[in-house]
């Protein structure tokens, strides 16, 4: 009997039931621990980051690449539950990537708490189990100016003939904007009448930072933007910094704790 591994930011689970997904109605696990701890980070994508084999060593330990400045303090900011179940009743359905899934309800063997996420990878890194990429880092078989992202949406695409909306294209200008002369291109590639601007990029900041401080759990990556924006195009800096600065202010207004107006032994 081997041993599969499932990532949570939930704890104390004690069974997993299978839930409704892309692929049917499964429980998802991996044999792969630090797949597990990476997939129980908060948030994150493909426009975030890039995780598997890309060199010439296919057996080598997985590779981990930040796509943009600072996203993994984002991503990877929470506490986390490993849990461990039989493989027994867990198959390979090909889902593209290293996870194996089961039909039925699992219970949990055991559960491996992790304080932070990305303290985990870094420990995990160090027993070389995955390989660390800050960005602008890249490993081999990654082209370094960032557009195998482009290269991917291109992929989807032509195997899945997936449409892009306009939504998508405008976070991706907005996480990526060193790709935008490149992202024009795809646009018109795709046949879409999307076209940026680099003053564009004041109003998609402005709406994400909106976005930001209406839902706080939906993480944005507003600070990993500020940084792209303003090195790409340091001539936006001083309009973005107005937008950033308060951002912040409102942020931390947000986070300061309200005062306690009560008044002992009165109740309302």
């Amino acid at each position: 009997m081997g041993m599969v591994y499932h990532g949570s930011k939930e704890h104390g689970l004690k069974r997993l039931e299978p839930r409704k997904s892309t692929h049917g109605v499964y429980v998802y696990a991996t044999p792969e621990k630090v797949l597990a701890l990476h997939f129980s980070g908060r948030c994150g994508d493909d426009l975030t980051y890039e995780i598997g084999h890309f060199g010439s060593d296919k057996n080598g330990p997985w590779e981990l690449v930040e796509n943009v400045p600072g996203a993994f303090e984002k991503m990877y900011s929470n506490g986390s539950s490993i849990y461990s179940f039989s493989d027994e009743t867990f198959k390979d359905i090909h889902t593209g990537f290293e996870e194996v899934v089961s039909e039925e309800p699992v219970d949990v063997v055991e559960e491996e708490y992790c304080e932070n996420v990305y303290e985990g990878l870094l420990k995990a890194e160090r027993e070389g189990l995955v390989k660390i990429y800050r960005y602008p880092n890249k490993p081999e078989g990654l082209k370094k100016d960032g557009s195998y992202i482009l290269d991917k949406w291109r992929y989807y695409r032509k195997a899945f003939n997936k449409e892009f909306t306009k939504a998508g294209f405008d976070r991706l200008v907005y996480l990526h904007p060193e790709l935008l002369d490149q992202i024009n291109e795809l646009a018109q590639e795709f046949g879409y009448d999307y076209h940026y601007e680099r003053e564009d990029l004041i109003d998609l900041f402005k709406f994400r930072v909106e976005s930001q401080l209406i839902d706080l759990e939906h993480e944005q990556f507003v600070d990993c933007a500020y940084i792209s924006i303003c090195s790409t195009f340091p001539e936006l800096k001083e309009k973005i910094d107005v937008i950033y600065n308060h951002y912040k202010e409102k942020l931390n207004s947000l986070n300061q704790p309200k005062e306690d107006n009560s008044i002992e032994g009165l109740h309302m």
